[in-house]
């Protein structure tokens, strides 16, 4: 059993002092609520970064991850951090750090999967990443990696019994990946990113008999010069039932007690690891 907290917190731009005392204030309730892992929105302690970057780039590890690894520590609890952007030489990562309870950096990941913008400031990833913990194995992916089933499925295959997607999503995107002014048209009053975001968590859940913690940001906040509505919708998804908790767009912990024996049994009735590990 893991105790699972999905943070969904408004993030301010380069707020970092106003974000930081935020994300405290969260690890203290889920550490109050005797949650076993918290997980925070991507670029949460900044929003998106633009031309920003090398000004608010950390080195990993570092004095941000530091930070967060004495209040895992202090709080007993293991720490997804969301995402941060990561300096390592002259290039920039939009990377995910888990730490343990002890305040121990257990790994980081680097999206893949860039978004548009994003392409231009940051290098992508090469590798999906798996790490052990007390409750099993557990991966990282960030945000648009969630429409890549085969991120989740190489997590899957490795191993992992819980998967982790922070995210920064917001309505506005469909415009930002559209070039065409037709489809903008036509798609105006669809919300395509909630039915995407909606649509894949569970999915990614059943296809990979996983549980599937999907952690957005929520309310509104700027990007560059323009003001974006984030989705929300941080969910958790397992196998059999898909979608089993789910918060709209308000800022609150998530909760949700996992029963991990589920996926094991999920994988005795489907087989789905065994019928693609052996293609």
């Amino acid at each position: 059993m893991i105790k699972i907290c999905a943070a969904q917190m408004e993030v301010g731009f380069l707020d970092v002092e106003g974000n930081l005392r935020k994300a405290k204030s969260l690890i203290k309730e889920a550490s109050n609520e005797h949650c076993d892992v918290i997980c925070f929105p991507e670029l949460f302690l900044t929003g998106p970064l633009r031309k920003e970057v090398p000004e608010y780039a950390q080195d990993i590890p570092g004095k941000c991850t530091d930070d967060f690894c004495k209040l895992a520590d202090e709080s007993n609890i293991h720490i997804v951090m969301g995402s941060i952007t990561e300096k390592e030489g002259d290039s920039y990562y939009n990377t995910s750090v888990l730490i343990d309870d002890s305040g121990n950096i257990i790994g980081k990941y680097r999206k893949i999967n860039l978004w548009n913008g994003e392409k231009i400031y940051k290098k992508a990833g090469d590798k999906v990443s798996v790490f052990d913990t007390k409750f099993g194995k557990v991966g990282l992916e960030i945000c648009w990696d969630l429409v890549f089933s085969e991120i989740s499925k190489s997590i899957a295959l490795r191993g992992a019994k819980v998967i982790f997607c922070p995210s920064f999503w917001g309505h506005e995107d469909k415009y930002d990946i559209s070039k065409s002014e037709e489809l903008k048209r036509e798609i105006d009053n669809v919300d395509t990113e909630l039915n995407m975001i909606d649509s894949c968590v569970p999915a990614r859940a059943i296809e990979n008999e996983v549980a599937f913690v999907y952690v957005n940001a929520g309310g509104r906040t700027k990007v560059g010069e323009s003001i974006h509505n984030l989705i929300g919708h941080s969910q958790i998804a397992i196998p059999f039932y898909g979608r089993v908790a789910l918060l709209e767009n308000e800022e609150k912990l998530l909760i949700r007690e996992v029963d991990l024996s589920l996926l094991d049994l999920a994988e005795s009735v489907y087989e789905i690891r065994k019928s693609s590990m052996s293609k």
